[in-house]
């Protein structure tokens, strides 16, 4: 007798329904899937490629209104780089028409079309004589022509402006190429900004500044090289009717070139990248010490300022009071080589009344009254006509270093030392004893309280000077009781 075993999982034969049912609705899905991001993604929906050649053609030449609005748009963006207003520029980015000679160089790359190309190429120098000359004009005769930040951000070209621009230009040709209109072209002129480094360029050249000149121009031509070639890259992918190359060699000859230069233009600029990143790097662990080495006193610090030289660097910290001292200096430099910052030096700057960001400023300002200083005083006996300029180098002098004084703390300071104290005043003038009198000396005037005053306080007297003089950094002061 035998019996007949089923299996449930027969390793031969069709599959369960249901297994079918799954594997077709997977199948289904996924050409669903595809059929969606193919429409997603399908720019040849509502393309017009015979209107887009003929509208670039025709917009392509800088002449007549186009010549008057590039003109009227640098001067207008010229004046909001000197105004340091962002609005301005923005509002002459959107009335330019520097973008339609850029197109129709990478139209015409792309189709091949070796006429276009020129006259998109002469057209574009045009533009380029006319905008830098505009800027030029301006600047030359500007009352003010200061160096302002939104200058200085066009001085800086990095590999992320190749970025903008890239993009910029595929959202420029896919917007030119719809038959519908678009308000897309606007938008790119702002992001990929190829008019404002033209005026730095201009600024440059009306202040003889080489590095402005030419920092500006390579972002400029960085900018335009790369909106030309995402035109390129889109005029390509769109299959856009091409001119016959003369032959292969033709072809390759011409894409060489055009790698070449892209490789060229791109170098610099991931050059700058990598030392920008090196600068935010820097402030990145300057900022991470402070709060870990200075964490008990970093409610103290008001700012602090990174000075770079070639082999060395500076980290001036603005304090309030006398929270950070010299006495930390060593703990200080064990956290500097923690955060790789060996070659930094730390100057505290213990006063409220000084801004960080004015420091060196203000150092130069005083040695350059000493040196003034000194050389008239060598010269006074012989020139009296000189003596009133000598007063007014002392009295600016004496201002610049009065100023440096503390003076708000050391009263509050000597309040707590000395809490008999009614009244504390600091002056410079001239003391005598009606034998010899000294000039500009200064003077502590000080009030005690009347009770107090009357037991003659000569001990208490002598170590305010002495608290004085330490605090202040005077060599001498002379205490005068009122």
């Amino acid at each position: 007798m035998s019996i007949k075993q089923n299996n449930p999982n027969p390793s031969n034969g069709n599959p369960p329904k249901a297994q079918e049912k799954m594997k077709r609705g997977f199948d289904d899905f996924l050409d669903g899937a595809g059929r969606f991001f193919r429409e997603l993604v399908n720019l040849r929906e509502g393309m017009d490629r015979e209107g887009t050649i003929v509208n670039i053609k025709n917009n392509k030449r800088m002449a007549g209104a186009n010549a008057w609005l590039l003109m009227c748009s640098i001067m207008i963006a010229s004046l909001g780089l000197d105004l340091n207003s962002p609005a301005v520029i923005i509002g002459a980015m959107l009335i330019s028409p520097l973008m339609s000679p850029i197109l129709g160089i990478g139209l015409s790359v792309g189709i091949n079309d070796r006429k276009t190309l020129t006259i998109s190429l002469r057209h574009f120098g045009i533009s380029i004589v006319i905008a830098v000359a505009t800027s030029t004009f301006y600047f030359f005769l500007t009352p003010f022509g200061e160096l302002t930040n939104e200058i200085v951000s066009r001085t800086k070209p990095t590999l992320l402006d190749v970025l903008v621009a890239f993009f910029g230009g595929i959202a420029g040709i896919i917007s030119g190429s719809r038959k519908d209109t678009s308000n897309a072209i606007p938008g790119v002129a702002i992001a990929t900004a190829l008019m404002p480094p033209l005026c730095v360029t201009g600024f440059g050249i009306a202040n003889q500044n080489l590095t402005i000149i030419a920092n500006s121009f390579y972002l400029f031509f960085l900018n335009a090289t790369f909106v030309a070639l995402a035109t390129y890259i889109i005029v390509r992918h769109l299959q856009f009717p091409v001119v016959a190359y003369n032959d292969g060699k033709d072809k390759r000859r011409t894409r060489f070139i055009l790698a070449l230069m892209i490789l060229v233009l791109v170098l610099p600029s991931a050059y700058i990248l990598y030392g920008v990143l090196g600068e935010i790097r820097t402030k990145r662990d300057i900022t991470s010490f402070l709060q870990e080495y200075c964490s008990s006193d970093y409610k103290y610090i008001d700012a602090w300022e990174h000075i770079k030289t070639d082999s060395s660097s500076t980290l001036i910290l603005k304090v309030y009071g006398n929270t950070i001292n010299e006495d930390k200096m060593d703990y200080y430099n064990e956290g500097l080589k923690a955060y790789n910052l060996d070659n930094t030096t730390i100057e505290i700057i213990s006063t409220s009344e000084i801004d960080v960001g004015k420091f060196k400023q203000l150092q130069t300002q005083i040695q350059d009254f000493e040196g003034v200083y000194k050389q008239l005083e060598a010269t006074k006996k012989a020139q009296s006509m000189e003596d009133s300029k000598v007063v007014i180098l002392n009295q600016k002098l004496d201002s610049l270093r009065r100023d440096t004084i503390p003076f708000q703390d050391i009263v509050q300071e000597a309040k707590v030392l000395f809490p008999r104290l009614e009244k504390l005043a600091f002056a410079k003038g001239q003391i005598t004893d009606f034998k010899v009198t000294e000039k500009n000396l200064p003077i502590l005037l000080v009030r005690w309280e009347r009770a107090y005053a009357r037991k003659n306080p000569i001990r208490d007297e002598a170590k305010l000077s002495e608290f004085v003089k330490i605090r202040a950094k005077l060599d001498t002061i002379d205490l005068v009781r009122f």
